[in-house]
Formats: structure tokens, sequence, C-alpha cells
């Protein structure tokens, strides 16, 4: 019966996590059953073995007799197992506590015979402390780090023997690698890493230490700023620019413009603009671990033009000669480039886009050349003007940009002034004579005042008086020479009532002709045009009056599909002569069906315009017969100048228009001003009057021309 009780009792103890190991430590942890066994040495030669605790109390004592006594202290929680009739000590402890730890041995005769090398350790396992992480250095992006694990155990006795396993985790992965109470590793992202330290002791019993977040430091990286490019006008507020870094520890910022730093900061804040600013500025973000520049930025400083405007390398006044070439050069300092124009007056000579210089020359420069020649550049910024004077140097001509009334009537008692436009450098001289008789004599200067002033001289009476009507002439000298203009003062003649008024119908509009009438043909005279709608007061027509020298007309608009009638008075200063009257009727063309066809009032219509164009070129090829007829007619030739003078007036600006027809470096064939003289002005005979219209007229130029 005992044998089979005690076999159940070694199953019993068996389930119960019972450990037993021959001549090594017994390990257990607290409330286990810890099984000692080991061989006694010396056998059976040993009569009785007994088994010392720790603490000193005996725990069992057994002879070779395998008898045996379980100490008072253990009876209830110790179990023997041995067989001393073989030397061999074995027992099982149940119920073990931290006070069981410690070193078991034998005693041969009584407590204090202890026999060498026979008993074991019993180590009662504890819970290791929770395990702390520390750092050697700072964790910096790009370097290496060494954490070290640091716990305590608390397995029993302290000399027990027994080591630590150390498990790393970074973001609750395992490191593959080796690990041990330090560990050292690289620190490779700029995000934050999680690492824990796990401990194990003997078998599985072990801790995990806190997470500790690894936040490194690094060199700044990231670096932004708020603007790449600004663009400012001169003297306004540069808007701020804002450069931010991703640094740690936190980034010192600068601003440079090349190599010079302009701000200590994270904010460029230049203030007010000015065109010395503009360029590339870099922001630099620099910590203890390193430097980075960011992308540049550019500032545009955008400011108005300056313009330097030259006549062959000269600036303010040049001096050219009669038939010498000019140069005329503009420089242009802006931001952004500028539309350059080069200007006579208001005729453009040259004009370019987006430039920094623009220029204009020709050949051949005569007397009507001279002038102040204007640079005018502007782009968004603004608008600059910059001016050259040129003196052609030229002897003393008539200038033609201004009316020459060589003829002037008037009644006696009112005031009179005769004037002479005049085109010269070095600036002339005027002398005025009154011819009398075969001689001339200079004007009276207790009765006539004369006035000049730099090309133009008048004279002027308050008073006419009939022995103040004749011939006079004006001298007109420079160095270079000399010219001589005649006037011819009479008494004004009535007016007259124009003649040979008509209404002609042309498409969309209508053309009205008449001659003058009488002496009109020589004088100033106006033309005043009413018209009158069906059921309408007459109202005044607003028109240019076109003249060939005897026939004047001008162009008016359709006005619908009525009568129109038309009324037309002659008119010198309050004077209005009685009026003469024509009538239109608009002919309107019907188109049926999408089909373009002309009914009968259009066809009527058709035959009348071919019909007033017949008698138009009829009475145009009369005139200029009858202006042929007067070329060699003494008596016509005051007519002739009249229309000489006509022309030339309502050509007053071509003169300056022809540049706009010449390319740089291109000249005119001729001297302009050796056909531009009457038989009245020395030195030079006038040319007919087909020659001026031909060279003149055919050379105008819009001063409104863009292109």
């Amino acid at each position: 019966m005992e044998i089979p009780r005690c076999r159940m009792w070694i199953i019993v103890l068996i389930s119960c996590c019972a450990k037993f190991t021959d001549g090594e430590s017994v390990i257990v942890r607290e409330t286990e059953t810890a099984r000692f066994g080991w061989q006694v040495p010396g056998g059976t030669s040993v009569a009785a073995v007994y088994v010392i605790s720790p603490g000193g109390p005996a725990v069992l004592l057994a002879n070779i007799l395998n008898r045996h006594m379980i100490g008072p202290v253990y009876e209830a929680r110790v179990n023997y197992t041995g067989n001393m009739t073989v030397g061999m000590m074995s027992f099982d402890m149940s119920n073990v506590s931290r006070s069981d730890a410690g070193n078991y041995t034998c005693g041969r005769n009584g407590l204090s015979d202890i026999i060498p090398n026979c008993g074991q350790m019993l180590v009662v396992l504890g819970e290791p402390t929770k395990p702390v992480i520390s750092l050697q250095s700072t964790p910096v992006v790009g370097r290496n780090v060494t954490l070290t694990c640091s716990s305590t155990s608390t397995t029993l006795p302290v000399h027990h023997g027994l080591t630590f396993t150390y498990t790393w985790k970074i973001d609750g992965r395992n490191l593959t690698s080796p690990g041990g109470t330090s560990i050292t590793l690289p620190v490779e992202s700029y995000n934050p890493p999680g690492v824990t330290c796990h401990v194990t002791e003997n078998e599985g019993l072990g801790r995990d230490s806190d997470v500790r977040v690894l936040t490194p430091d690094y060199p700044p990286y990231n670096i932004s700023i708020s603007a790449t490019s600004v663009q400012v006008k001169e003297t306004d507020d540069v808007p701020q620019v804002t450069c931010v870094g991703t640094c740690r520890p936190t980034c010192s910022y600068s601003w440079k413009q090349g190599s010079q730093i302009v701000v200590t900061g994270q904010v460029l804040d230049l203030g007010a603009a000015n065109r010395t600013m503009a360029g590339s500025y870099v922001c630099t973000a620099d910590n203890i671990y390193g430097t980075l520049e960011s992308r540049a930025m550019e500032l545009d400083v955008q400011y108005s033009p300056a313009a330097v405007v030259m006549a062959n390398g000269l600036s303010g006044t040049a001096e050219v000669d009669e038939r010498g070439s000019v140069v005329l050069s503009c420089a242009v300092d802006s931001n952004p480039l500028s539309s350059i124009s080069i200007m006579n007056g208001t005729v453009r000579l040259n004009h370019v886009t987006e430039a920094a210089t623009a220029s204009f020359n020709w050949t051949e420069a005569d007397c009507l050349d001279s002038g102040v020649y204007t640079c005018v550049a502007r782009n968004i910024a603004g608008q600059t003007t910059a001016s050259v004077t040129v003196n052609a140097k030229c002897s003393p001509r008539l200038n033609f940009q201004y009316p020459a009334q060589r003829d002037v009537y008037v009644d006696i008692g009112q005031p009179v002034r005769l004037q002479a436009h005049i085109l010269a450098f070095p600036r002339p001289t005027f002398t005025w004579l009154k011819q009398n008789g075969g001689s001339e004599e200079p004007v009276d200067v207790s009765k006539w005042r004369q006035y000049d002033e730099a090309m133009t001289s008048y004279i002027v009476t308050d008073i006419a008086e009939e022995n103040d009507y004749g011939v006079y002439h004006v001298n007109v000298r420079n160095p270079l020479g000399r010219f001589r203009m005649q006037f011819q003062l009479g008494k004004k003649a009535p007016l007259s009532v124009p003649e040979n008024f008509q209404c002609q119908n042309k498409v969309g509009g209508y053309i009205l002709q008449w001659t003058p009438g009488g002496d009109a043909e020589t004088r100033g005279v106006g033309f005043l045009v009413e018209q009158r709608l069906p059921q309408a007061n007459w109202t005044t027509v607003s028109a240019r009056v076109v003249s060939d020298g005897m026939l004047r007309q001008i162009h008016l608009p359709q006005y619908g599909g009525s009568t129109v009638f038309f009324r037309l008075y002659a008119t010198e200063d309050t004077a209005v002569t009685s009026p003469v009257t024509a009538s239109c009727t608009t002919f309107t063309a019907v188109v049926p069906s999408g089909e373009l066809s002309f009914g009968a009032g259009v066809g009527v219509g058709f035959a009348v315009a071919v019909v007033a164009v017949a008698v138009s070129l009829a009475v145009v090829c009369i005139c200029r017969k009858r202006r042929r007829s007067m070329r060699n007619d003494s008596p016509r030739k005051k007519e002739e100048e009249s229309v000489y003078h006509e022309v030339a007036a309502s050509t007053a600006t071509v003169q300056h228009s022809r540049q706009q027809d010449r390319q740089p470096g291109e000249g005119t064939s001729r001297n302009t001003y050796e056909a531009l003289t009457s038989d009245r002005d020395t030195p030079v005979e006038a040319p007919p009057y087909e020659q001026l219209e031909k060279q003149y007229v055919n050379m105008a130029v819009s001063a409104d021309d863009e292109t």
C-alpha cells in the first residue's frame, strides 16, 4: 500500500509544476513546488544525512535504511522521495515562498557537520523591475544613437547567478539584430520613433519598459518662402516675404542679396522699393547641425522711364547743315521695357515696343526740319518725355506751315495786320517797306508798329486810311542769305453770293458743290451750310470744305429715304450773304428674297450719280484748263498766286509729315524750298500748281498713324 501511495503523490507534484534539477539550482516561482535531488557524496558510507535549510533549521533527516524524518517547520510542505540505500537524496517542497530561497546543504552527524558539495540552491523567481530606457546622447537625424535598458532582478537569493535577456522594439517591430542592455541605432527618420525594451529573466519571466519616444534633432530641411517672385513699383512698399524651415532645435534665419546679408530674421521686410533693390534674395536657415538655403526670391522693381534723346550725338540743341544728315537717338532706362516714340510735333517718326532704345535718321536735312524733337517713353509705371532742338542752318524762306495771307482787303477805318512766317537759322532780321511809285521806302513808324517774334514778323495799324493801300515788302536776312516777300493791301469789296450750288447723291451720303463767286475766290471767305429735313428747322452742318482752287465741296452722310434741303451762305467776320438753296433725295436699294437687285428708284439714282460724276469731271477739267491759260497771262498772275498759296496753306504740315515716309538713312532727293516760292518771293520763281500738287499732296501722312 505504501508504494502506490508514493507514486500517486509524485504524479500530483508533477502536475503542480514541480521542478527537479540534479546537482543544479532549483528554480521556481512563488507558490510553486520545488523538487530537490542530488547524489550524496560518499554514497552508502554515510549512515544518515541532514538536509539543512538556508535559515538554519533542518528540513529532514534520512539514513541508509531509507528511513526519514521531516522537520517540524517543513512537515506540512516537504515530502521525502529519496533512497539513501543508494545514496540518493530527493524531496519535494510545496508552496515555495521567497523566504525559502537560498542554499540547502547536507549535515553528516549533526547540523554543524557539513558535507562539502552536497546540496542544492533554491532560486525563487521574482519579476524584474520595470525597465527604463536611457540615452547616452541626443538623437540626431543622420547619426547613430545608443540606448541603454536598465532593470533590477528581484529573484532570491541575490547571488542566484541568473541573467537578463533583452528584446528591443521600434514602433512595435522587433529588432532582428541581437540585443543587449545597450543598443546603437541609426536615426533615419524625422518622425520620432517609439522604442521599448523587454527584459526577460530565466523562464520568460520579464517586463516591458514604457515607450521611449526618440524626438530627434536635425539640421534644417523643407525650407520654403512665401513668394518666389515679387513685383512692385518704385516707391511702393515691398510686400513682405516669410521664410520657414523645419529645424530642431529652432533655426536662426537671414536674407542675403548676393553675399551681403540684408535682413536678419524670418521676414524679408525691405520697406519702400527703389530700383537698386531689384535682384535675387536667398533665405538661409541654420542651427547647430547644419545650414540650408531656400530657392531665390526674385524682386522686380518697376519704375517709370527716364529718357535721353540726342541729335547727331548732341543733347539739348544740335546744329546741322542744310542737306546734311540727322540721326535722332533715344535711350530709355525703365523697367519693364518701354514703348518708345520719336515725335516731331504730332507726327510720329518711329515707334518701338518693349525696347530700351529707338532711333530715326534721314539725309539731306532742310530748313523745315528745324524744331523740337521729342522722345516719348511709357510703360506701366509711368511716362516721360525728353526733347532735343535741331536747328538746320538755312537762308530765310517762307514757312508753309502757316497760311500766308498775301492779299489783305479792309475797309477804311479798320485795323490792318500784315504778317510773315519765316524759316531760317541763324535767326533773321526783318525790314518792312512800302512801294511808292518806282521806289520803296520804310513803313511809317509813326503809323505802323512792327513786332518781331523769333521767326515771325508783322506790322499793324489801328486805322486803315486811303493812302495805306498799296504794295508792301518784307526783306528777311541772315548770314546765309536773304528772302523777300510781297503783300497787297487793298480795299475790301462786297461779299458775293456763292454760285452753281448743287447736291449730288453718292453711296451712303451726299456731295454738295459750289463756286465761291466774285472775289471770294481770293479772300479768306468762310461758307455756312445749313440743312433741313422734312418738318424740321434749319440746322447748321459741320463738315470740312475741300477746295481745288476754284470748286468747293463737302461730303455729308445720308439721312434716310426723304428729300433733304440745303442752303449756303458766304461769310466774313459779321457779314453774311443771301443764301442759295439745293436739295437731294436719297434712293434706297431693295433686296427681295435675299437676292440683290436694283429697283427703279435705284436705277434712276445710279443714272443721276453717273451724270453727276461726268459733270464733276467736266468742271475739274475746265478748271484745270483755266489755270493753264493763266500761266502766261500777266493780268491773271495775282489769281494764280492765290491758288498757289491756298495749296501751300492746305498742306502746311506736309513738310514735317514727309519724315514719316523716310526710312533710316534715306534722304530727300532735292531741297524742298526751291519749289515753294512765288514770283513775289525772292530769290526763286514759283513752280506751276500741278507740280506743287504732285510734290506735296501725295506726301501727306496722318499724324495719328500708329504704324
